[in-house]
């Protein structure tokens, strides 16, 4: 069964059902994204219902605590906590006082029992896990707290923790997710968004220091937590306690620490990296700050590649964070951060076959502030405020200034721009055909993007018509922009064809700048019910309206005003989630789940620069041998494109089952089947087909993409100390990712306006059907962790991923690209990488003085020096025409691979 199209009206019982079941109550705003809850009820020995009984809850997070009564059914619920281990009360008159412990995690419920008897002395029964199966949920989920991820051997930061979920691969860079394409992930920091607006890319690498726990969702993702093609990444930062504690780390890496790289790029690397961490009371029981300041270096030295020596590479990054939370009075509580990242590289963007001239200087500048305000109106209900201001710089300098369209000299290409050499010109260094030699294609690029997002959110929990509802819903509303600067090195991208004896350059010209913006707004509501004492329905629905604006010409010469090019509206993007979960047997505790939904790809913005008005374009400029000037015209797929009236967005359809039981205390086992289809693709249109223009932003009614996965996973929480509280989380996935529309061809692309379709070379018929890029057969990981005593703890990662797909490719035709090798000579996937075994291995001793310990850790990274291809020159021919340019000799060698073993050390001060 496939959902319906867009406009279908085969989904209106479901919706009506829904709404007229939630329509009977106040509507509803979404449960936070950094927070959890604790739920249960208060019984007597005998089973009964307990109503009047007061519970109290408090924690280091929260510890002013809450306290409520019981309902009629004993029923209780804490809302919108903070994670941590809390210490949960309930008494009541002649029955004494029960206390339990509970920890809450990100995103999920902690169901207790708490049971009263009037000899019941008061005690304390401690519970401080979270349940192994969560019965009412059919999201697929993995979340790892601060002490997990400290005990793993895995790279300090926001994006090492990707690595965590099952199925995921990984290949030094953002790989697909859950079928998505590497621009369909969404990345949260304490619940606000922090993915690029435009390209989807996470650039803020968060510092670990400041984690307290992170959420993967691979699949079933409610309605709450918005729309994506691929994975929802959460992390959730620290915050201050009413005591003063504080973390300093220092983490070393020196060359002689690294094996000898089997790479076309050898260097050796010298890493360092220190953190200091502090928190505590601003006034006791009220407010609390929490701050933090990371210096992450690396410096690079004795590079070489297929050209010869390269100069150093430094990487330095600064980063500042505080946060302050505020506890005013029991039913309000206020947050508000700020962080700081600036990033600098010297030397970047030297490949494998470049000379060190074609490299820049790069820099990074990211902002994030947010506020947060919690008002709990009563125990069952909360609304919630949310501000996000995320800002981002970026800027390239090149290396090599060859000035701006100089005097075209056709004896040294290399001087003109970013010339790829070939048997007749073997100049600027070169040592080989094929080669990068002259200086980077832009002299000019400056590129910057802003995000303002706004929430208001509200949760309810309530018995209603015999059963209880968690009842939630939300607005929001986006506004985002992009600015962009760029203007040519030289004549920009240079290359010489041998047969008509002709050089092409391909450059942007001097250009005002350009401005893109886009707005979302955002309405989901949604009810997780009970219906008898085994099954849970998760029903719901999100609905979004998104508005493209590009510029066009002003009125006044030289200036440009904002232009409505596209809007989707709200009857457009009807999202449908639906979830649903059967207990088999209550007292094992396992559980059947069903899920099926939708999710719009309409979160980039890109096209507000691909299909502005007006636009930056690029110039294709062709010289002849002597190198004199045979024409200059735009590329037309670079220049404005006209958005075809009603046309609908693009979204992935998503289908799970699975099947989840506890195996005894400590562990459980899960399997679940997921399958995602990609349709309604959108893409920039030539008009002849030819390459010629105008283009149009156009459905391409053969694209496709799909997804099939079944993952198996067992985990081990440690309930006691049997197995020296190993925590264990294995899992094993098969999948296939196939399909004629692959855009993770490059970086930063236009999600909706790529290469495909430009012209012959990149026609979705044109050897495209096949395995795309992100296709891993096989993915099997093993994460683990031991302290057989309190002083001492291991970790392992190992994990197991077949090779990525890839084929032979050649230059498509002129009108289409000039230097870019996206034409493939035959089927997608028809070949493989190498497939690769890792083992990354931790061990650490603290020593304690009192209330100060020294943690001594080391980290074994590739413990077997297993350097394996990540990425292969694909170029199987150079230059064109395709069937007589001369064979490429590096074809399928190596350009990057895994890193080689390596030892970090890091000495970690707490107190």
């Amino acid at each position: 069964m496939m959902l319906p199209r867009t406009r279908s009206f085969l989904w209106l019982p479901l919706m009506l059902a829904v709404v007229c079941l939630l329509s009977t109550l106040v509507a509803a705003p979404a449960f936070a994204q950094e927070t959890g809850a604790i739920s249960g009820q208060v019984r007597a020995e005998d089973g009964s219902p307990l109503p009047g009984a007061t519970v109290q809850v408090t924690g280091d997070a929260l510890p002013a605590g809450r306290s409520e009564v019981s309902g009629a059914d004993g029923h209780f619920s804490f809302l919108r906590l903070p994670p941590g281990t809390y210490q949960v009360s309930a008494e009541l008159t002649d029955l004494g006082t029960v206390k339990r412990e509970a920890v809450v995690a990100l995103g999920k419920d902690t169901r207790l029992e708490l049971v009263l008897s009037p000899t019941l002395a008061e005690e304390i029964t401690v519970a401080a896990v979270v349940p192994l199966i969560d019965l009412k949920s059919t999201e697929v989920q993995v979340n790892y707290t601060q002490e997990t991820i400290e005990d793993l051997p895995i790279t300090r930061s926001y994006k090492g923790l990707f690595q965590l979920a099952p199925g995921v691969s990984e290949n030094n860079r953002l790989a697909p997710n859950a079928g998505g394409a590497r621009m369909d992930n969404t990345f949260l920091l304490d619940g606000v968004n922090i993915t690029n607006p435009h390209y989807g890319d996470i650039v803020p690498d968060v510092a670990e220091i400041d984690i307290d726990e992170v959420s993967l969702k691979r699949g079933g993702i409610t309605a709450e937590f918005g729309r994506t093609g691929g994975m929802v990444v959460n992390a959730v930062t620290k915050s201050g306690t009413n005591q003063f504690h504080g973390q300093g780390r220092f983490e070393y890496q020196p060359s002689s620490f690294v094996s000898d790289s089997k790479g076309p790029i050898q260097n050796t690397i010298d890493k360092e990296g220190p953190a200091l961490a502090l928190g505590g009371p601003v006034l006791k029981d009220r407010a609390w700050f929490y701050g933090s300041a990371s210096f992450p270096s690396a410096t690079t030295t004795d590079r070489r590649n297929l050209l010869g020596k390269l100069p150093d590479r430094e990487l330095e990054v600064d980063e500042y964070f505080v946060k302050l939370n505020a506890n005013p009075g029991a039913s309000h509580y206020l947050s508000a951060a700020f962080r700081s990242r600036e990033a600098t590289v010297s030397n970047a963007g030297i490949g494998a076959s470049a000379h060190p001239g074609v490299g820049s200087d790069d820099s990074t500048d990211h902002l994030i502030g947010t506020a947060t305000w919690t008002w709990n109106l009563n125990a069952d209900s909360f609304l919630e405020a949310k501000y996000n201001h995320d800002k981002e710089e970026n800027s390239t300098d090149p290396i090599t200034n060859l000035g701006y369209r100089p005097a075209f000299d056709a004896t040294r290409p290399d001087r003109m721009g970013l010339f790829t050499t070939t048997s007749d010109f073997l100049v600027g260094g070169a040592t080989g055909v094929g080669q990068s030699v002259g200086g980077a294609t832009l002299a000019v690029n400056n590129q910057d993007f802003t995000r303002d997002e706004y929430k208001l959110t509200y949760q309810l929990f309530r018995s209603l018509f015999g059963t209880t509802h968690d009842i939630r819903a939300g607005v929001s509303f986006e506004e985002n922009s992009e600015r962009l600067e760029r203007r040519a090195n030289g004549w920009g991208s240079v290359t010489w064809n041998a047969t008509t004896r002709q050089f092409t350059a391909s450059f942007t010209s001097q250009q005002p700048p350009h401005t893109g913006r886009g707005e979302s707004t955002g309405i989901f509501l949604q009810d997780q019910f009970a219906v008898g004492e085994r099954t849970t329905i998760t029903a719901g629905f999100l609905l979004n309206k998104d508005v493209y604006y590009g510029e066009a010409l002003g009125a006044t010469p030289g200036t440009k005003t904002k232009r409505k090019i596209l809007t989707f509206d709200w009857d457009q993007q009807i999202q449908p989630r639906l979830g649903l979960t059967f207990v088999p047997n209550r007292e094992v505790g396992d559980k059947l789940f069903v899920y099926l939904g939708r999710y719009f790809n309409t979160e980039n913005k890109s096209l507000v620069r691909a299909a502005s008005p007006t636009r930056i374009f690029t110039t294709r400029a062709t010289f002849d041998a002597a190198g004199n000037l045979v024409s200059e015209v735009p590329a037309a797929n670079t220049q404005s494109k006209r958005v075809v009236q009603g046309i609908d967005p693009q979204y992935t359809d998503e289908y799970m089952l699975g099947y989840s039981r506890p195996l005894g205390s400590s562990w459980a086992l899960e399997a679940w089947g997921q399958y995602r289809d990609v349709g309604d693709i959108m893409e920039d249109i030539s008009a002849d087909g030819l390459g010629g223009g105008p283009f149009r932003v156009d459905q391409l009614p053969d694209a496709y993409r799909r997804y099939k996965a079944v993952t198996l996973a067992l985990t081990r929480i440690p309930r006691n100390d049997n197995l020296y509280r190993l925590t264990l989380n294995a899992s094993y996935t098969w999948s296939r990712l196939s399909g004629n529309w692959d855009i993770d061809y490059a970086e930063s692309l236009f999600y909706n306006s790529s290469f495909l379709q430009d012209g012959p070379g990149v026609l979705i018929t044109d050897n495209r059907d096949g395995l795309l890029r992100g296709d891993r057969t096989h993915v099997a990981k093993i994460l683990a962790t031991i302290r057989p005593w309190d002083p001492v703890r291991f970790g392992t990662f190992v994990r197991f991923q077949s090779g990525g797909a890839w084929e032979a490719r050649g230059l498509p035709s002129p009108a289409v690209s000039s230097g870019s090798y996206v034409a493939y000579l035959e089927k997608a996937g028809s070949r493989r990488m190498e497939d690769w075994l890792n083992v990354d291995l931790l061990a650490s001793y603290e020593f304690r003085f009192g209330p100060v310990g020294l943690e001594l850790e080391g980290r074994i990274l590739n413990a077997f020096d297993e350097q394996v291809e990540l990425a292969v020159d694909d170029r199987q021919v150079l230059g064109r025409p395709v069937p007589y340019a001369p064979n490429n000799p590096a074809f399928g060698t190596a350009t990057e691979v895994s890193a080689p073993r390596s030892f970090v050390t890091s000495a970690i001060l707490r107190f």
